[in-house]
């Protein structure tokens, strides 16, 4: 079989094998979503039992919404309206109480979401008053007390003269209400010009609401013709389009405003055909008012009281007439009709709030099966969560937590380690981790040691910065290859020694200043001092080259290594034996443990650039012309004429050039020394190095010609100038070999002893002191147990049910 093949059939494999998985976790799923018998059962007895029913709906939203900050699952009837078109009115039918009024001026400021619980050992009504914004709320409190912390919470939010989505959570207890949810939501201003435009903030209130599936709106229709009734706009406005009426149950209230104009049969059915052309049929309330509503709060509260004792009363009473009216109408004039049978069924807010109910009760008992599963799925969950977070609140004990640093800390240096010395197994598992040169110059340049003073050259650094910004890469530098460790740190200091020669500054710059850099008199010599000028030149060079460029090497490297242990720590944390408990700490353990590291690699910096810069000091603080790199070439012998001298053999020959003589001297030397070396035999290198120090201590070597004007000309000074910038090279060339031994020893292997003694270190440190208290895990575990006391009882609740039967 060809490779092809083999290719295609694997991938074939993996095919139906990945369809195989799928179609089991299908079933799995399918066999989660099954309610067990026990769920069946108790959906039943909940069923035939509709207080039970209801309480049980209060306990599960009330946990859903406050505990699980989910949405209640159960069905919601929202209530929306125009201004002024009695949502207030019909909430207090609902409870047979006055809650909700406001002010003129007011209005409903926010959704008020109301569960109504019918109890028979309440005397007294009792409520449950919650809301994130609410001041003042709680739990069984009187009528009047939640009627004041509603009147008072619109009110703020009326000086504050804006709407909340926030809602207010009411469970209204009583003896004579029936079992029902429904939201109040704010009015909505009819007229724009009218006080601020709110509509916008309640379409926002009825979108939030409505994208619940197991919400319907309760709409408030005005007594008026359909195509002016401006809810229906505002409603197709708000859903874009007529669907929501699907899933809707209409209430035209303060319909005895139309009674007058449909006194007879076919003038009510007229009225309500465009209605029922949209597939509208409403309910109709007749709504008692005030004739004033602008009153001190105690004397409204009163009145509203009075008139909804009335009000069913008078529905009933105004009902019967007007359809009797109908009646004798029709048999004076028997070509008219009597009221439509679909709106005759719909008189009055008791066929609305049992229609209600109707559709409440269904929807609920639909969902229970799929809540109960919920429920004990989420108390799981919790459950699981919570002992979780138990777990990590034992690792808060300082005790424990030296442990557990203890280990860790030995796994980030052993991978530390691994990664200066090498790892390519790291590098090829997480390629995004290694760094071109730019990648580290910017972390560097981001850093919040950028701006840190390691020293008083530090204000010097961003010289070496701008300088770098502007520099042609080379190919030997590597600054496009990704690198990862000790390859990052060798790569730092190969860039520092190409920008410390690329930094020597233009000898020309320097040519008039030569003569007073020369001076005169010194030691009491008439005569001017031209060395003095090229150990200023040199001095002055080497040091603003070579300090400010040493203190950003070390940032450049000290970041590397900074980053290396925020590496180890998250492969420690991810991939280690302990990570499972290293995740458990407190986070205030992982930052102090940050902390720490960053101050002894800190403290490493600091002693590394300031050995270094000491160091480097004596190599300008004076000249030493037989520097093992310094081999000057006379500037003199450039000019020199053409020699021919007349040999032996009477034939004539050109002879040898000072500055031939000189390179060829130098090659011989170093062929000598490089054939002593590769002899093998340590006597012979000995006897070699015993020359090259006899010749030093007897070689004559002319730094500077000693014949000179009497004051130093241009020429003069080009060949001062010229003579200085060799040795500066050449001690450059130097140096560079000595920084990079102190790089490697002070800063590099430094670096390694240093993190061999920082666990000791850390594990030394007062832990007592360095754990905070996690408040967060804290809150997290109450918020844990409080979600679970909900979820529990409302499981407690069910088996409270399934005991009375």
């Amino acid at each position: 079989m060809t490779a092809d093949k083999r290719r295609k059939k694997r991938l074939e494999r993996q095919r139906k094998a990945s369809e195989k998985q799928n179609n089991s976790t299908d079933e799995v799923q399918s066999t989660c979503n099954r309610v067990p018998a026990f769920d069946d059962k108790v959906t039943k007895l909940l069923t035939d039992n509709e207080d039970d029913l209801l309480k049980f709906v209060v306990k599960v939203n009330k946990v859903y919404q406050e505990k699980l900050k989910r949405p209640a699952p159960f069905m919601t009837f929202v209530i929306c309206g125009m201004q002024s078109a009695g949502k207030s009115t019909i909430m207090e039918r609902f409870m047979s109480a006055v809650l909700n009024i406001v002010q003129e001026g007011t209005g409903t400021r926010c959704p008020l979401d109301t569960t109504c619980l019918h109890d028979e050992s309440a005397k007294e009504p009792r409520c449950d008053l919650n809301g994130e914004e609410l001041t003042s709320g709680g739990d069984n409190m009187t009528v009047d007390a939640v009627f004041e912390a509603i009147t008072e919470h619109n009110k703020k939010l009326a000086d504050e003269d804006r709407f909340s989505t926030k809602p207010l959570t009411l469970v209204y207890r009583s003896n004579n209400v029936q079992n029902m949810r429904f939201v109040d939501t704010p009015g909505i201003i009819s007229n724009k010009g009218q006080g601020k435009d709110n509509r916008q903030e309640i379409q926002n209130i009825l979108r939030d609401a409505m994208r619940k599936d197991n919400t319907k709106l309760c709409v408030l229709l005005e007594p008026k013709e359909f195509s002016t009734n401006p809810i229906i706009d505002f409603c197709d406005e708000t859903f874009e389009g007529r669907e929501w009426t699907e899933n809707a149950i209409f209430l035209m209230t303060k319909f005895d405003k139309q009674l007058q104009d449909a006194r007879t049969g076919s003038k009510a059915n007229n009225f309500f055909n465009e209605f029922k052309e949209n597939g509208i049929i409403p309910h109709l309330i007749i709504t008692p008012t005030l004739p004033k509503e602008d009153l001190p709060i105690e004397e409204l509260l009163v009145q509203r009281k009075e008139l909804l004792d009335s009000a069913t009363k008078k529905e009933v009473n105004e009902f019967r007439q007007w359809v009797s009216g109908h009646r004798k109408f029709l048999e004076a004039n028997p070509s008219d009709e009597l009221l439509s049978t679909d709106i005759a069924k719909r008189l009055g807010f008791d066929t609305a709030k049992q229609v209600m109910r109707k559709v409440m009760l269904e929807d609920t008992i639909l969902r229970l099966p799929e809540v109960l599963t919920s429920l004990k799925s989420d108390l799981a969950s919790c459950q699981n969560e919570l002992a979780a977070l138990k777990e990590k609140e034992r690792y808060n004990d300082p005790k424990e937590v030296k442990i557990i640093i203890g280990q860790a800390l030995e796994c980030i240096e052993k991978r530390i380690l691994a990664y200066l010395d090498g790892d390519l197994e790291k590098a090829y598992n997480s390629p995004t981790l290694l760094q071109t040169l730019d990648d580290e110059l910017e972390e560097e340049e981001d850093s919040d040691w950028c701006e840190r003073e390691l020293n008083h050259h530090s204000s010097k650094e961003e010289e070496w910065r701008e300088r770098l910004s502007e520099y042609e890469y080379i190919g030997e530098m590597q600054a496009e290859e990704r690198f990862l460790g000790g390859k990052q740190v060798q790569r730092a200091i190969n860039v520092f020694q190409l920008i410390m020669i690329d930094s020597l500054p233009d000898p020309n710059e320097l040519n008039g200043l030569v003569p007073t850099g020369a001076g005169y008199l010194q030691g009491g010599l008439q005569r001017e001092n031209w060395e003095r000028a090229i150990t200023s030149i040199t001095k002055m060079t080497i040091k603003k080259i070579s300090h400010p460029g040493i203190n950003f090497l070390i940032k450049h490297v000290g970041c590397i290594l900074r980053r290396l242990f925020a590496i180890a720590l998250e492969d420690v944390k991810e991939g280690d034996e302990i990570s499972k408990t290293l995740k458990l700490l407190p986070s205030t353990v992982e930052r102090n443990l940050i902390q720490m590291f960053d101050e002894t690699l800190w403290t490493l910096m600091k002693d590394a650039a300031d050995k270094s810069h000491i160091a480097l000091e004596p190599m300008y603080s004076s000249l030493d012309s037989t520097l093992p790199t310094f081999h000057p070439i006379d500037e003199g012998t450039s000019d020199e004429p053409e020699l021919y001298v007349k040999g032996t053999d009477n034939q004539f020959k050109k002879k040898e050039a000072k500055k031939e003589t000189i390179m060829n001297a130098f090659m011989g030397n170093v062929k000598s020394k490089m054939s002593s070396l590769l002899s093998i035999d340590g006597k012979i290198a000995k006897d070699m190095l015993k020359d090259e120090a006899k010749k030093r201590f007897a070689e004559k070597k002319s730094f500077l010609p000693d014949e000179r004007t009497t004051m130093i000309n241009r020429k003069e000074s080009e060949l001062v100038i010229n003579r200085a910038y060799q040795y500066i090279v050449a001690l450059l060339e130097f140096n560079n070999v000595m920084l990079r031994f102190q790089m490697n020893h002070y800063l590099y292997e430094g670096f390694k002893e240093r993190l061999s003694k920082f666990s000791r270190e850390v594990l030394l440190k007062d832990w007592e002191n360095l754990i905070e208290s996690d408040t967060t895990l804290v809150k997290q575990i109450e918020e844990l147990e409080g979600k679970i006391a909900g979820l529990t009882d409302s499981l407690d609740e069910v088996k409270k049910i399934q005991s009375k039967f």
